[in-house]
């Protein structure tokens, strides 16, 4: 901006009052700082001002120009009004600053207000309003003038990774503006009460966003609901169904009797929630404090007693697996499934591949001495353990070098993650020795298995040592001696033997030789024999030690796969990983969620650990579990409304409606399955047109007359055959008698059911018989029950029935060359041959509540296959068609 002294007038030629003259001058302002596109403003110094103004018509100004900011302006009396920043140059001012536009300024012949945040003063800056918090530091005045008394503190790059993210509003005094009382936020002794937990105050957004207006409009929009509108039916006609919906107050409700009152329900008035407010009903009674993140179970009925939609229980477990902290602590009982054992290659020669790991520290010896480097051979498990004052980088070198010169260079060195075995220095020497340096997982011993379990050998034969000499460096050699010539399990030979040839000479065999007379030591040989021979002899044993070694790993294969579950991760996936808590490094816990970077084996995974000291870690699939998100495209179920109680299907077949059962509401336990019902011919018959949608006209017709000759075989009750009987022979047994089975109360009014059906039907009478059994519940794949009579002290007593039954290979052999195969599902098969008067006194039962015997051939009897498969045999005798149970 350039000032002049003159006092220039605006281009509309009006002049500001002459009372504003000694503050007013003329200037130019550009929105690129080029003298291309410069304007010609009168500028008006304003003392009380805090920003500087502009008029909205003085430069042309853009998306570009504009700060992505608002500031609040308020003058007397005045409405706060929100006003866009944008960025304007000058030449008065170094650099570009930002200004407010305004349509209209208070003086007239003023188009550029200047404010003290331009021209000086020291005033509290305006406050800005931005889409996103930004964190800007400001520097206190008393900080500048006593500089001694406020020091200056250090922040160090984790602290600064750490705040990076973190926004302090702690110091902001920006008041809500135009607020009207109702809309005030909840008391401060609430506030206090409820805690800082995050979510203290989602309990009032809820209640301030979900209204009954805005229920009942939500509800009416939701398609999903229609079919529950169709089922509405009157207040009075509520109390006669298990399951019925109603209006209350204009809200869609639902009625709910719990069956028995199992879970002590009772009746139970549910709103019925459209998809808009499904989300908030879920968070509301999973992730409070008060809620207390509970399971799928406790989450799914603690909604259930207020609230119900379709597809709720499918909701539920949706919501509660993708929970981020269900995930992060999981629970005791859930553990990550282990993935199946992947045994290390075995290598034939000895010292090919070397393992090495430190234990310590160990009390300090007279030596120094705190540490331990232990080195084995994966081969023929030779191990080595090297006393060290420390273990840095430069002393495990030195050590292994002396090492390698007496065994040789490996080709293969495997680590774990340790910073000595990761430093540089280490890395560089075994690269300029030839060495490939592999490393174990994060926190996954396992890969070194063999190792690790001899440093429990170890670590018990110093013990013992200790008892008698302090100095445990002093015993390793004689440690390394007993460990070494013992006999390992797994290869069937002592580490010294497939290493020297030989068996070593120790306090046993010196015994030995001391019984012997010296006559029975073997005679020099030739140098030429004892090489050829020595050869040989390490040649077989490496070859039965290498055979011995993979018998045993697979043995230990089959034993460790046994629960285990294939699992595996693809780059771009999210996972958490089971990793130390900073700060207690003996104290673990799921972090994440992680990004998969890359896959280095079937059970080995690099994944992104930004908020750690290292960006990528190594981590072991046993320490990772996927990480499911909570998104838009799978937080609900958007089914349409598949009600899944049969009740509920009696009421839409009155309304008109038909509505199937949904087995992902969670309701199959409360189905109120009535006996008889499971089939449905007649409803079946009567919507039989539009089953046959799919076929032609004519071809559907045909059907329909075909089904419609022949109705006597599609009842809803089984019928009964007169070709055959069923006897039960028992011979001159005792009667046996039996107690009934306890059961719990809904199986009990299960099995009142299922006993009323059969007295109804003539297919059983109550009883007098000195024989009884117990029944039990069997559930059948479309999950309702049948009820099965437990005759095996019974059969223990029959006679057998030696019909022979058709072999399942003959059946399948039979029918693999035929054109069309017709299958006949019989309605209650065995309950259609009825029973002699013997068989029915013998086929007594008896439940908690009654004692029946059938009238009608009873599942669970040993002759009722031969007698079943004697019916349908008789039934299809001298047909051509091969007909087979």
């Amino acid at each position: 901006m350039s000032q002049t002294n003159s006092n220039n007038t605006n281009e509309g030629g009006e002049k500001p009052d002459q009372v504003y003259a000694p503050f007013v001058s003329g200037g130019n302002v550009s929105l690129t700082g080029e003298p291309v596109g410069q304007m010609s403003v009168t500028i008006l110094r304003d003392t009380g001002a805090a920003q500087s103004l502009v008029l909205a018509d003085s430069l042309p100004w853009s998306h570009g120009s504009y700060c992505g900011s608002n500031v609040l302006l308020q003058g007397l009396g005045a409405t706060p009004m929100s006003v866009p920043l944008h960025w304007v140059w000058s030449k008065l001012v170094s650099g570009r600053f930002r200004v407010g536009v305004v349509p209209t300024l208070p003086v007239e012949g003023v188009t550029f207000l200047l404010g003290n945040d331009i021209a000086g003063g020291h005033v509290t800056p305006m406050l800005e309003v931005v889409d996103t918090p930004t964190l800007e530091p400001t520097d206190d005045i008393l900080v500048q003038a006593y500089p001694h008394v406020f020091p200056a503190c250090v922040l160090t790059r984790a602290q600064s990774r750490r705040l990076g993210d973190e926004v302090d509003l702690s110091d902001s005094i920006l008041e809500r503006v135009n607020v009207e009382p109702a809309q005030s936020s909840i008391s401060t002794s609430m506030k206090t009460a409820i805690g800082k937990s995050g979510s203290e105050f989602q309990l009032h957004n809820i209640l301030s966003s979900i209204t009954s207006q805005s229920m009942i409009k939500a509800q009416k929009e939701d398609v999903s609901l229609k079919k529950c509108f169709d089922c509405v039916v009157i207040s009075e006609e509520t109390n006669t169904k298990e399951v019925s919906y109603f209006m209350e107050a204009g809200v869609l409700m639902r009625r709910w009797a719990a069956q028995g009152n199992v879970r002590g329900l009772g009746v139970v008035k549910q709103v019925v929630v459209p998809k808009p407010f499904r989300q908030q009903v879920l968070s509301l009674a999973h992730d409070p404090a008060w809620a207390g993140h509970l399971g799928i179970t406790k989450t799914y009925d603690r909604v259930l007693r207020h609230f119900f939609w379709p597809g709720l229980k499918s909701d539920v477990v949706e919501f509660c697996n993708t929970c981020h902290g269900c995930q992060l602590t999981g629970k005791a009982n859930q553990v990550i499934p282990r993935a199946p054992l992947h045994p290390i290659p075995v290598l034939g020669e000895p010292f090919e591949r070397v393992i090495v790991d430190c234990v310590g520290p160990l009390p300090r010896t007279r030596s120094g001495n705190q540490y331990l480097l232990t080195v084995m051979c994966s081969a023929t498990r030779y191990p080595e353990a090297i006393p060290l004052r420390t273990i840095t980088a430069k002393t495990v070198v030195k050590a292994l070098i002396k090492f390698f010169s007496t065994f040789g260079l490996p080709k293969v060195l495997q680590s774990d993650q340790g910073s000595n075995f990761m430093s540089k220095l280490f890395v560089t020497s075994l690269k300029e020795l030839g060495i490939t340096h592999q490393v174990s997982s994060a926190y996954h011993p396992e890969s070194q298995g063999a190792l690790e379990r001899w440093h429990q050998t170890l670590k018990s034969m110093l013990r013992k040592y200790c008892m008698d000499n302090p100095n445990w460096d002093d015993g390793v050699p004689f440690v390394l001696f007993a460990s070494r010539e013992t006999v390992q399990e797994s290869l069937g030979f002592s580490p010294a033997d497939l290493v020297f040839g030989h068996t070593l000479r120790g306090p046993l065999k010196v015994l030995k030789e001391n019984v012997l007379s010296p006559t029975s030591v073997s005679a020099p040989k030739n140098v030429m024999d004892f090489v050829s021979q020595m050869r040989e002899r390490l040649h077989a044993a490496c070859a039965v030690a290498k055979e011995s070694l993979s018998t045993a790993q697979k043995r230990m294969k089959m034993r460790y796969d046994k629960g285990t579950v294939e699992r595996s991760f693809v780059p771009g996936e999210l996972v958490l990983a089971l990793l130390p808590v900073p700060g207690s490094s003996l104290s673990a816990r799921f972090s994440g969620p992680y990004v998969i970077d890359s896959k280095l084996s079937d059970t080995n995974y690099v994944i992104k650990t930004p908020d750690r000291r290292r960006s990528l870690r190594t981590c072991h699939i046993n320490m990772l579990k996927a990480y499911r998100t909570r998104g838009p495209s799978n937080t609900l179920s958007t089914k349409p409304i598949q009600p899944a109680v049969s009740s509920v299907a009696t009421v839409a077949l009155q309304a008109g409606a038909y509505l199937e059962d949904d087995p992902e509401d969670g309701l199959e336990l409360r189905h109120a399955v009535k006996p008889g019902e499971c089939m449905g011919n007649t409803e079946m018959l009567g919507k039989l047109p539009s089953l046959l949608k799919h076929l032609e006209c004519e071809q559907s017709q045909e059907l329909v007359s075909l089904i419609n000759s022949y109705l006597t075989l599609f009842h809803d009750v089984p019928g009964c055959t007169t070709v055959l009987t069923h006897d039960v022979d028992v011979g001159n047994a005792t009667p046996i008698r039996q107690h009934p089975y306890r059961v719990n109360a809904f199986k009990t009014e299960k099995m009142k059911g299922e006993i009323e059906y059969l007295l109804k039907n003539n297919m059983a009478k109550a009883s007098n018989s000195a024989w009884s059994s117990p029944c039990i519940l069997v559930p059948k794949p479309d999950g309702t029950s049948r009820l099965c009579t437990d005759y095996r002290r019974v059969n223990g007593v029959t006679a057998p029935d030696s019909y022979p039954l058709p072999r399942i290979e003959d059946c399948i052999d039979s029918i693999g060359s035929a054109v069309f195969v017709t299958k006949l599902d019989l309605l209650k098969g065995y309950w259609q041959v009825p029973l002699t008067p013997r068989a029915s006194e013998i086929s007594a039962f008896v439940t908690p509540d009654n004692f029946v015997q059938y009238t009608v051939m009873p599942f669970g009897m040993c002759n009722a296959p031969a007698t079943f498969q004697r019916l349908v045999n008789t039934v299809f005798a001298g047909d051509s068609i091969n007909w087979r149970q």
